[in-house]
């Protein structure tokens, strides 16, 4: 199967039609604006009733978890530090 190809608004090559018609996106892969999705695993539930799910997130949403969610201490080299201005 062949696959009709249209010109990229951004840069003029060629790229499949399928990506404007289906998809909605004007540009190619290449001068793509958007970053590439994270994953983060979650467990859901309690007790014996705990199932493991994936949050699929966009960049920008990535970035915030990772800001509500980091270590209350970390561990570096097999030695705990709890002080969070210590430096590693």
């Amino acid at each position: 199967m062949k696959l009709e190809m249209i010109p990229c608004i951004g840069c003029k090559n060629p790229m499949p039609k399928l990506r404007l018609t289906k998809y909605g996106y004007k540009s190619c892969v290449d001068c793509s604006t958007v970053g590439a999705y994270q994953a983060v695993n979650v467990t859901n539930g309690e007790g014996d009733h705990t199932w493991n799910d994936i949050q699929i997130m966009t960049p920008e949403q990535y970035d915030q978890y990772n800001d509500q969610n980091k270590p209350e201490h970390t561990i570096t080299f097999g030695i705990e530090n709890t002080n969070k201005n210590a430096k590693s």
